[in-house]
């Protein structure tokens, strides 16, 4: 694998890691309508990326580049926490710190488990 194959997949993890650790930050520490809308955002911008970086079409087979079954289990634990300390006095500083600790533990195992289609273009030079 090539380093910019590296860096195309790591870029990929970033980005989704940090918008979830974001958004559990936001579950977190507001009320509705804005812990909705950031969830719908934070929907919205997978599909996205999933696009951009073309994880979603034939060459993928019906399948998104994620996880095992892990990366689920990993993410409704921090956003279980999330509505846990929601609306709790320590929402608005555990929020941040749930964040920050999502965005790091889900980068890390996706770095290590996520699987990323890569695209072999066999036109180039």
């Amino acid at each position: 694998m090539t380093t910019t194959s590296k860096s195309t997949e790591r870029n990929y993890w970033l980005a989704l890691s940090a918008l979830f650790g974001v958004t559990v930050s936001v579950v977190a520490m507001t009320d509705p309508p804005w812990s909705v809308a950031m969830v719908l955002a934070f929907v919205l911008f997978v599909v996205l990326q999933s696009i951009h970086y073309r994880q979603i079409g034939h060459h993928v087979q019906g399948k998104l580049a994620t996880a095992n079954p892990g990366v689920g289990i990993l993410g409704a634990v921090f956003g279980g926490a999330a509505v846990l300390i929601h609306g709790s006095p320590i929402a608005l500083w555990a929020g941040p710190v749930l964040g920050l600790v999502t965005f790091v533990g889900m980068f890390l195992f996706l770095q290590r488990f996520g699987r990323f289609h890569h695209s072999h273009n066999t036109n180039s030079i």
